[in-house]
């Protein structure tokens, strides 16, 4: 068997391997005692699962565990039997949408993404400076010198730092400040231990930004983080289609909105109105903000319709991929600022778990059969079926 022989006996069954080990990745999720707590806090009624049960077999071919159900609606406190299991998501839906591997590196380079940006007219947090690949660039995306990086870092009061390729969560980024001990060399950037508290070491690929102020509508819920939406996009027959969208607030202090850094997440409408509680990953529940108190349920964050607008716009310009997570935010002159986008392991959990109604709403059914139409696909032959189509 020769070298091309094996190449294409590895493109059949990699992919398939691959799904087996992320369906085991989300089924492992709930051997942690929280989340199975969290499961039998809304255990289904007979009737419940039945629904649950003809749906899925109905549309996909198969019954699925009860457990995601019961777990978004403990934290939404209502049942929807279209909710969309995590099960199906990361290892199917995303797979299918985000099949190619290259398209996935490149759009999740964060120092790549403000080209893009800039390009279809949408906003993007100033950079001082950015690391690319070992190389240092100014915010025209000029090359310069370790020495004039620091200079130019140096020369603001603050700024943001944040790792550009593979980092999720709102892991390794911090605050950091002129006056902190920030060390600059040929590739990386060295903020050294000060007064106790850690530094961080940023190698190869990383940017330096100015602080955003968010809208003042943003900004009252609690002004200490830059409070962001996750807005997730996806292709479908030739249209760029939204998933209910959600607010990440920060809270107690800390500068960090994200779910997996203790912030916490409120369902926003599309005329920016919110849900009447937010809720944590792991269930904590809030109706006011505990630092502010903003009752969620009487606030309404403006600009909205821009947010979305913008969301549809930045995928339309990278259509290689089917889905991808956004990170916004509205500045304080009313404009949608665009933080991130998140190409791999994305959070349908987020909406759901909010909003209470399935992340793909009347579509789930379709997307339901469209994912059992891709498994008896061939990995080669799946390509040209991306985006919901079966013909």
């Amino acid at each position: 068997m020769d070298k091309a022989q094996l190449k294409k006996i590895f493109a059949e069954v990699a992919p398939d391997l691959s799904r087996k080990y992320k369906r085991y990745v989300e089924k492992r999720k709930f051997q942690d005692p929280r989340r199975q707590a969290i499961a039998e806090k809304f255990l289904l009624t007979a009737e419940q699962k039945a629904q649950v049960d003809c749906f899925f077999m109905t549309n996909y071919g198969e019954k699925i565990n009860y457990v995601w159900h019961q777990n978004f609606a403990a934290h939404a406190g209502r049942f929807d039997y279209r909710f969309f299991p995590e099960l199906l998501y990361i290892p199917e839906f995303e797979a299918y949408q985000n099949n190619r591997k290259e398209a996935i590196a490149a759009f999740g380079d964060k120092n790549l993404l403000p080209i893009i940006a800039q390009a279809v007219g949408v906003k993007m947090p100033q950079t001082i400076v950015s690391c690319t690949h070992g190389v240092f660039r100014d915010c025209e995306n000029h090359i310069i010198t370790p020495a004039m990086a620091e200079e130019l870092v140096k020369h603001e009061s603050v700024g943001f730092v944040k790792p550009t390729v593979d980092s999720c969560s709102g892991e390794d980024c911090r605050i950091i400040h002129k006056d902190d001990n920030l060390t600059f060399y040929r590739n990386k950037l060295i903020i050294n231990d000060i007064n106790g508290i850690r530094g961080g070491n940023y190698k190869q690929d990383f940017v330096v930004q100015r602080l955003l102020v968010c809208h003042e509508t943003i900004r009252a819920l609690y002004a200490g983080s830059v409070n962001s939406f996750r807005v997730i996009t996806y292709l479908w027959k030739g249209q760029v289609e939204v998933m209910p969208l959600i607010i990440r607030i920060g809270q107690g202090g800390h500068y960090l909105d994200n779910a997996h850094q203790g912030g916490m997440f409120c369902a926003v409408y599309d005329d920016g109105t919110m849900g009447n509680h937010a809720v944590t990953e792991f269930n904590d529940q809030f109706k006011e903000h505990p630092d502010t108190h903003i009752v969620f349920a009487t606030h309404r964050i403006a600009h909205i319709n821009k947010v979305i607008t913008a969301a549809k716009r930045m995928h339309a310009a990278i259509p290689q991929l089917g889905v991808v997570n956004w990170d916004f935010t509205v500045d304080e002159g009313g404009e949608p600022v665009l933080i991130e986008a998140n190409c791999a392991n994305g959070s349908v959990w987020l909406p759901q778990m909010a909003h209470g109604v399935g992340a793909f709403g009347e579509r789930t059914a379709e997307v339901l059969q469209w994912l059992r139409f891709m498994k008896r696909l061939k990995p080669g032959e799946r390509e040209r079926f991306v985006g919901g189509w079966m013909e």
